[in-house]
């Protein structure tokens, strides 16, 4: 799994690729989060290079919008392929973290 984290519009901007599952997770988690939360600013999350989502993954993405919105930020993800987004979908995801179809909608999310 690999991560690159960016700014845009005052808003941070995390890439994430590869696989979501166990592995994946395991050796991303903490930086993902350190670098969200802490912050409190909001962000998007691009997910157009992860391959496949597994319930380690949901938990991870859960966990950090309920952590960032404590401190008053957002979150939206974006860019998921379809095999992802059925995933999001038949999870629910979406009903806790909001999903856009492009990194501009997503920004017009979080800004609000």
């Amino acid at each position: 799994m690999e991560i690159t984290i960016s700014e845009i519009e005052q808003i941070t901007k995390v890439a994430l690729a590869g696989r979501l599952d166990t592995a994946g997770v395991i050796g991303m988690q903490g930086r993902f989060a350190d670098t969200i939360v802490p912050a409190g600013r909001h962000a998007v999350v691009d997910l157009s290079k992860v391959g496949f989502m597994a319930s380690l993954g949901i938990r991870m993405l859960i966990s950090t919008t309920r952590a960032l919105s404590s401190r008053g930020g957002r979150i939206a993800l974006y860019g998921a392929s379809p095999a992802v987004m059925e995933i999001i979908e038949t999870t629910s995801l979406h009903e806790i973290v909001p999903v856009a179809a492009s990194e501009g909608e997503a920004i017009a999310m979080v800004k609000g």
